[in-house]
């Protein structure tokens, strides 16, 4: 194996980490983002991270529904099953939490709290090859997780294509539903909506 594969998360990492809190609003959040010049804030309750807001949170929870995002506050729109990863972790390791669960950052944390983040961006500047494994690992899905689809229906294709979300705009991992690209998020959304 490439010994870069091999670096810790926390030699790779952004820091200090961009956060808010529960209470700030979704306005607040889109500012600091914009600000900073960011995709995402971790949102913390003193210094553990008890979630994320991400564009795409912002976007498919609060604009695509027309609230006000003065009124709405993070709390309502992160994403609370927050995925971290220790410091002394490898970017392999990364890589592939990355890809198994479809996300582009992860909060590095030391002993619970929060010390940094890592991009898919930050992976692939110090080894290009990552991101071959990436797309491979997230290919990878044991049998039993597969989904048992009727393969007699145009109206949708199990085959996942690298591409654009038609709906939301996500780049990554897409399959065709109802003659749409879409990603399994608003696949999901879709399906509940029927």
């Amino acid at each position: 194996m490439d010994i870069a594969y091999e670096i810790p998360v926390s030699e790779v990492m952004s820091f200090p980490v961009i956060t808010a809190t529960k209470n700030m609003t979704v306005y607040d959040i889109a500012n600091i983002m914009k600000e900073k010049d960011i995709g995402a804030v971790v949102i913390v309750e003193g210094k553990e991270p008890i979630g994320i807001v991400t564009e795409r949170d912002i976007i498919r929870r609060v604009v695509a529904k027309n609230l006000k995002p003065k009124e709405i506050l993070a709390e309502e729109v992160m994403s609370k099953k927050i995925i971290t990863i220790p410091q002394n972790a490898s970017i392999n390791e990364a890589a592939k939490i990355m890809a198994k669960y479809k996300i582009k950052r992860l909060p590095v944390v030391k002993d619970g709290e929060l010390v940094g983040i890592i991009t898919e961006s930050d992976i692939i500047r110090v080894s290009p090859k990552l991101l071959e494994i990436i797309a491979e690992y997230a290919s990878i899905k044991p049998e039993d997780e597969k989904e048992k689809i009727p393969l007699d229906t145009d109206e949708f294709s199990e085959e996942y294509i690298y591409g654009i979300c038609e709906n939301c705009g996500y780049q990554g991992r897409v399959r065709l539903y109802q003659g749409r690209y879409l990603c399994d998020e608003c696949i999901e959304e879709f399906k509940e909506k029927e």
